[in-house]
């Protein structure tokens, strides 16, 4: 599989080994691998010692290895999987409620997971690019190689990469757009839960209300909302919308009483937070990718019949 990278102005001068290290995310043993291999490495289509220099604006060319079948057991192809978007480095698809993405301590190797079905449609190892909470819906990204896996959390790590959520609330946020500002940290040393607390790490996430609309037996408003988290913390969206005073519908975990008896009400079986949307810049091609999908929010589709 050939892979390709253009030299940044900032790596000009770059030894061609440290290059690859660098924007390819490949290890010393990799690049020993394929000289013993006597893989080519071109630059602009000629072949180059590694520990020559690169010039800003030059192709940098990688002949990698063909990685094998995965180790680990895999489960039935018989899986359902829906793929968003598929190319030779790339799989993105979409994660159905209370599935696992990786094997936990809850969901051991050999058991069902959003990773084995990956495994299975591809036949080889995949790497997962970042993960849902079990009971969010939404597009999972995963790489075919490892080295584009880190390229990819390079992305994740800083404004690069931005993923967009949506989500019904119980009430109305207010004001109807703006950015929640707030450090979470663990509601206790042992507890997965989480809370806000200033002793927390910083969280940022950024809403936009959509559409407000009666819902149950007392018209209690609820609201579509936008979201696009800037930080990655953990169950950052629903402590934040839950500290703004509008938890998300069917979220236990972070309910108040109000969504939790408008959520028994409606009959949510769970949190009503799926991730549609995906954009990146495609660590191979260099194109920015603008992934989306079709929500499965199911009080949005009881909604939408009215």
């Amino acid at each position: 599989m050939l892979f390709r990278l253009k030299v940044p102005p900032e790596d000009g001068g770059l030894r061609l080994d440290l290059f690859l290290r660098r924007r390819a995310g490949l290890s010393g043993t990799m690049l020993r691998r394929l000289k013993r291999e006597g893989r080519l490495i071109t630059v602009d289509g000629m072949p180059r010692f590694a520990n020559q220099p690169v010039h800003a604006g030059e192709i940098v060319a990688v002949d990698l290895p063909a990685y094998g079948p995965a180790n680990a057991p895999v489960p039935s192809p018989a899986a359902p999987l829906r793929v968003v978007f598929e190319d030779d480095f790339l799989l993105a698809v979409w994660k159905p409620p209370f599935l696992q993405t990786h094997p936990s301590p809850s969901v051991s190797r050999g058991g069902d997971t959003l990773e084995g079905r990956v495994i299975a449609y591809l036949s080889r190892p995949a790497h997962p690019v970042h993960r849902l909470d079990s009971e969010t819906s939404g597009i999972v990204l995963f790489a075919k190689l490892p080295h584009v896996q880190w390229l990819l959390q390079q992305q994740l790590a800083g404004d690069g990469f931005e993923k967009g959520y949506l989500a019904i609330v119980c009430g109305v946020p207010s004001p109807d757009a703006g950015v929640i500002d707030a450090p979470i940290a663990r509601a206790a040393p042992d507890s997965f839960t989480r809370c806000v607390s200033e002793a927390g790490q910083p969280a940022l996430t950024r809403y936009r209300c959509l559409a407000t609309f009666p819902a149950g037996s007392a018209a209690v408003p609820v609201t579509l909302v936008r979201l696009r988290p800037v930080t990655g913390r953990t169950h950052q969206l629903r402590v934040h919308l839950s500290s703004a005073g509008c938890p998300i519908l069917g979220d236990a975990r972070y309910a108040s009483a109000a969504s939790a008896a408008l959520s028994a009400e409606l009959g949510l079986g769970r949190q009503q937070l799926c991730a549609d949307r995906l954009r990146f810049v495609h660590p191979v091609t260099q194109e920015t990718l603008h992934l989306q999908a079709e929500d499965d929010l199911e009080l949005l589709s009881l909604l939408r019949k009215r």
